[in-house]
């Protein structure tokens, strides 16, 4: 008969703060878990303290982040809705009410003072030889409220008030997501701070490259205005490399940061590419943002299955034309895989964007299948139910003119997207070709960095993909003094991937400054919470779709999402595990009763034979020191004198039943904080 094992680990601070997803996936590791309960609670101005804290662009991330921390709450899996926390959108419901926008009536919006906390049912608690204690709700009681990092904006005025630091003059090339971060942070932080910015407005591809009916410009124009009127000094229409050179630059600042984006779009490599009416997604959507009038004609094709092709063609059929957009399989494959994720993305925002410039009849292509797609479920949907059109499996082979113009993509089927090895490596159907008529051809398949802005300074490594190399700690190029961030680093990401990279590049500025390194220690606590339990019905309420204009009602620059009310989002942010709240067990309490197994509705708990654990070097010195001998002495045993209790983590809803039903107090509920400080080596 075969021996059963079990794999164990043993938790460590990173194994805790791992378990809170939503704050892991995060790239600035917003404590999610925090804002949401809170919400829940009533506590609308404490939620939106969490929210803001270590991301100062959280009323832009509140509208139109991607959302990693949604892709890895765990609540996705648990329940019969399968569908995780809606974070994004509860970010909006706090920064609408208290973020720099909170004056402006926006759509949906209420007003300070319009909270009101959602009244609590009793619940349940199972009978024990214990005493019964008051429920603590996630959240409540004794313990610190959140987690911090160390680019939380509290860490940063504490570092500022360290004795003896030198001041600085920072320039700052772009005012996009990654240069407007760099300018609070550094601002924050007491340096002198000026931005150059090329064109006549703030935000980069947030304001240019992101349709205006997916965010209101009101609100993100009030959140940038709260970051420059911190001291800094900017200058519009000032793009570097005419007037003001980067020489010029490096030698009038203590350090310069490189924030210029990725504002060019790619083109296709295929005939008939350079004809009339072949146009890219990021000159669509910059020439709209902009107000300029833009000719699509009546049938639009739309290249790409994201985002941007999506608000392109959705764009086009309010101009009056459609789009259609693909994903080209570019050479090098390292930068084919992150940038086809992008590119593909992209193109949902051009479609979409197509609509509102009046076109009666947008199309869209794109290589991946319905599964393969990485554009967000909510827009493609929403994409259909504007009536664009999308052929998945469908890839470009060459362009038909017409007297010069575009009239026509001979497109072809597509029989698989990646390779074995789930590279991105399209092959095509040879004999499936066919022409689709359009008067407009938009491409949505990437975009590149304009890299004149560097006049020839051979001292700035760039990397095969056409990006700035950079030190990924410091963001610091292989010039000295010299940072860059953002897409033009990384390749097309994430808003919120940029905000990390502002706050990674500021720390690395700070220190060169200094000229002294900074260093992060980590703190932790763990609360006891006698007696805590889950917010009522939590593992059965559904995810609700957050409110929406009117199919009839989405035309022109009309915000279609509206948001969630109060109660709403109280609702759902009652949906939450609270992943930071953790089950402890005490062994020297347990009398193996199994009364914890057996109450555990989701099968997470079990006692098994010290011999059957297997694990590392760890694992074996605990079981040694804690028991006086190595795992293999307990084998001989006929009946077992010691026992393991293993808990799987990914299954556990934080219902607190086992802490109920333990008659000994053997297990109890603790909530785990930590908090990253820094300071100057010495």
């Amino acid at each position: 008969m075969t021996k059963r094992t079990y794999r164990v680990s043993i938790a460590d601070t990173n194994y805790w703060r791992a378990m809170v997803k939503c704050q892991q996936a995060c790239p600035v590791y917003t404590d999610s878990r925090g804002y949401v309960t809170a919400i829940a609670r009533g506590q609308l101005e404490l939620g939106f303290e969490i929210s803001h804290d270590p991301n100062p662009l959280s009323t832009v991330c509140g509208r139109i982040c991607g959302a990693p921390c949604e892709t890895a709450c765990r609540r996705g899996a648990i329940g019969p809705d399968y569908e995780p926390v809606a974070i994004r959108p509860l970010k909006r419901v706090l920064t609408e009410r208290y973020g720099p926008e909170a004056g402006l009536r926006l759509p949906g919006a209420g007003r300070p003072g319009d909270e009101q906390v959602i009244p609590l049912e009793d619940v349940f608690v199972m009978d024990n030889l214990l005493p019964k204690p008051e429920p603590v709700y996630p959240g409540e009681g004794p313990q610190v409220s959140y987690s911090q990092v160390r680019w939380s904006r509290q860490k940063l005025e504490q570092l500022a008030a360290t004795p003896g630091r030198k001041r600085g003059r920072v320039a700052i090339i772009g005012a996009g997501p990654s240069g407007l971060t760099v300018a609070h942070d550094m601002a924050l932080l007491g340096h002198q701070v000026e931005l150059f910015e090329a064109g006549p407005k703030t935000g980069g591809m947030m304001r240019y490259g992101v349709p205006v009916y997916r965010i209101d410009q009101e609100a993100m124009d009030a959140e940038i205005n709260s970051i420059l009127n911190m001291g800094v000094k900017i200058h519009f229409d000032t793009p570097i490399g005419r007037d003001i050179t980067l020489s010029d630059l490096r030698r009038d600042f203590d350090a310069v940061y490189l924030g210029i984006g990725l504002m060019e779009g790619r083109k296709l490599n295929i005939e008939g590419a350079d004809l009339d009416g072949v146009i890219t997604a990021v000159d669509l959507l910059l020439n709209y943002n902009l107000g300029y009038k833009v000719e699509l004609g009546r049938r639009v094709l739309v290249v790409g299955g994201g985002d941007v092709a999506m608000d392109a063609a959705r764009t086009a059929l309010r101009l009056g034309q459609a789009t259609a957009e693909q994903q080209q399989a570019l050479q090098d494959e390292e930068a084919r895989s992150e940038e086809a994720s992008e590119a593909v993305k992209s193109a949902l925002d051009v479609a979409r964007t197509a609509l509102r410039l009046g076109v009666a009849n947008v199309q869209m292509i794109a290589l991946e299948d319905w599964s393969e797609m990485p554009a967000s479920r909510f827009e493609i949907e929403e994409a259909l139910e504007e009536g664009i059109v999308i052929h998945p499996r469908v890839g470009p082979n060459r362009v038909i003119g017409k007297n010069g113009r575009v009239a026509g993509l001979e497109v072809i089927d597509v029989e698989s997207v990646f390779d074995e090895h789930r590279r991105f490596n399209p092959k095509f159907k040879p004999g499936s070709e066919r022409v689709m008529e359009c008067d407009t051809l938009i491409l949505a398949i990437g975009q590149r960095a304009n890299l004149e802005v560097l006049g020839g300074a051979d001292d700035i490594v760039i990397s095969p993909r056409g990006l700035v190399h950079v030190d990924p700690d410091t963001c610091e190029t292989s010039a000295r003094g010299i940072f860059a961030g953002g897409d033009v680093a990384f390749g097309p990401r994430l808003i919120i991937s940029a905000v990390r990279d502002g706050h990674i590049a500021a720390l690395g500025m700070e220190a060169h400054i200094q000229g002294r390194r900074l260093v992060t220690e980590v703190s932790t606590e763990w609360t006891d919470l006698p007696g805590h339990t889950m917010f009522p019905d939590w593992t059965k309420k559904p995810r609700s779709k957050v409110p929406n204009l009117p199919v009839d009602r989405r035309t022109g620059i009309s915000v279609i999402e509206l948001g969630y009310s109060v109660e709403e989002a109280a609702e759902q942010g009652s949906r939450c595990l609270e992943c930071s709240v953790n089950t402890i067990f005490d062994g020297t309490k347990c009398i193996l009763c199994n009364g914890c197994v057996d109450v555990c509705p989701w099968d997470c708990l079990k006692i098994v034979r010290v011999d059957e654990l297997v694990g590392d070097a760890t694992l074996e010195a605990i079981v040694e020191a804690q028991l006086g001998a190595p795992i293999s002495a307990w084998a001989a045993e006929e009946v077992p004198s010691v026992a393991a209790m293993l808990k799987d983590d990914e299954a556990c809803t934080r219902c607190a039943l086992c802490a109920k039903r333990c008659p000994t107090g053997a297990i109890t509920m603790e909530a785990f904080r930590f908090e990253e400080h820094l300071s100057y080596a010495d």
